[in-house]
């Protein structure tokens, strides 16, 4: 039986012994991917394929260890943002992937490939949604310009395991700011000097096209002058510390001065309608295990829900949701709560409105799926999932609910199968071959099942050999 792929994702800061681990595990994983770093290029399919394998390797060790925020509307509202700043660039050569880090320091980072992190605490000092969309266009610009991989590239010159260790420094510095302060200076010696004056050259140019990617986006470039400000002013503060974001994007007056003259050159998307502050609400709400009675009206409610008083969360959000029934976080909040108190069946049709709205939505579908699941509603949670199925064919979380479903179904083929597309997709492609094979021998099995089984235990086979 599948285990939840969520479930070893729950704690929010790991501890000192995981984080020493993972470290370790990072300086593995990049120092084997250094020593066969892809020649500098943005042409390059080739060498593409091989950057993104580098960053998907941190990636993953980040996802394993429960430092990436998997919440599906917090994830998604972190892609659009960098969705729509990706689409005014022409023969895009990556496929990029933005994630939230529950990490409450200030911090946000390009990985190789195009992976690009965001900490929880840096996204709670941004006040708009221009101002976080102006970190992601800097992030972006740095992946467009190969900047990081000129810096792994520059091992001859800087010491290639000090590099290595001080990226996993800046990866883990907020969670434990006496762990990743250690790792990050303990191995630097001469070499951190070099490396903050290399990141400060590049800088200004990542500005540049940045900017151009909001302007391009609709967005306000004047956000990145906003935010600008906000490191600015936050750098000379007691209270909140070192920012390791400061250390790889160093804030000047000159910086700031710059972006002030190519933000006035710039068409400007200000006056756009955003949900900024109830994504920064929730994002809290989902962080945090109390909140306070204080805030927006969105807030309040939500800290009633952590408080399990659900019939004031009931009437804060009743309010809310009759104000704007459209707006998906007091929609998903409301039934989320409804759930809570026992009305499955008003809760459903909160979601089934919803998908009116947004017809194939996914987290609405899995919401709702889940929910029919409960009520043990098999059938038609079936019909949804295999919709779910048809628009992500790649999505392991599918294949979960699917196998839960045929299994509670009797469908022993079909569950099998399933779990089979979780593993191949989970990256465990010698197990989905095994399920494959059982999936052939069973009894139940129909002839189009057979076919696509053999199909693909003959594809993952020949992988395996290459």
């Amino acid at each position: 039986m599948l285990q939840h792929p969520h479930k070893s994702l729950q704690s929010a800061c790991p501890t000192l012994v995981r984080l020493v681990g993972l470290v370790f595990l990072l300086l593995g994983t990049l120092a084997n991917a250094a020593s066969e770093l892809p020649a500098l290029g943005e042409n390059s399919l080739f060498n593409i394929e091989r950057e993104t394998r580098l960053g998907r390797s941190v990636y993953d060790r980040l996802l394993e260890s429960g430092l990436v925020e998997t919440h599906p509307l917090l994830d998604r509202y972190i892609n659009d943002l960098g969705l729509r700043l990706l689409a005014g660039i022409d023969n895009q050569v990556r496929d990029y992937r933005f994630f939230i880090v529950r990490d409450n320091s200030i911090n946000a980072f390009a990985l190789p490939g195009g992976f690009i992190g965001v900490n929880r605490g840096l996204i709670m000092q941004a006040r708009t949604q221009h101002q976080l969309a102006s970190v992601l266009a800097h992030e972006i610009a740095h992946v467009r310009l190969m900047h990081g991989m000129e810096m792994m590239k520059k091992g001859s010159e800087l010491n290639t395991r000090a590099i290595l260790t001080m990226l996993a420094g800046l990866l883990l510095g907020g969670v434990d700011s006496q762990v990743g302060s250690a790792v990050l200076f303990g191995g630097i010696a001469g070499t951190e000097q070099a490396f903050v004056n290399f990141t400060r050259e590049n800088e200004y140019e990542a500005d540049r096209v940045g900017m151009e990617l909001l302007s391009q986006a609709r967005f306000d470039p004047n956000g990145m002058v906003e935010f600008f400000g906000i490191m600015s002013k936050l750098s000379g503060s007691s209270e909140i510390g070192n920012i390791e974001y400061l250390r790889t994007h160093p804030v000047s007056n000159n910086r700031i001065a710059e972006a002030i003259n190519r933000a006035q050159n710039l068409a400007s998307g200000a006056n756009q309608v955003d949900d900024y502050l109830l994504f920064k609400d929730y994002l809290f709400y989902s962080s945090n295990d109390y909140l306070p009675q204080q805030g927006s009206e969105f807030m309040r409610a939500l800290a009633s829900i952590k408080a399990a008083d659900y019939a004031t969360a009931d009437d804060r959000l009743t309010a809310l949701y009759q104000r704007d029934n459209e707006n998906i976080w007091y929609s998903i909040a409301f039934a989320e709560n409804l759930e809570l108190l026992g009305r499955e069946s008003e809760a459903e049709l909160v979601y089934r409105r919803l998908l009116d709205i947004f017809p194939g939505d996914y987290v609405l579908s899995m919401r709702l799926l889940r929910l029919l699941k409960l009520e043990g509603r098999h059938q038609s949670a079936l019909v949804l999932a295999r919709s779910l199925e048809n628009d992500f064919p790649e999505d392991k979380q599918v294949y979960f609910e699917l196998s839960e479903i045929y299994q509670a179904l009797q469908r022993p083929a079909l569950r099998l199968m399933a779990e089979a597309e979780f593993h191949r997709i989970n990256g465990n492609p010698l197990q989905a071959i095994k399920l494959y094979e059982q999936v052939l021998n069973s009894a139940d099995a129909d002839l189009a099942t057979e076919s696509e089984a053999h199909e693909k235990q003959s594809i993952l086979k020949k992988q395996q050999k290459q």
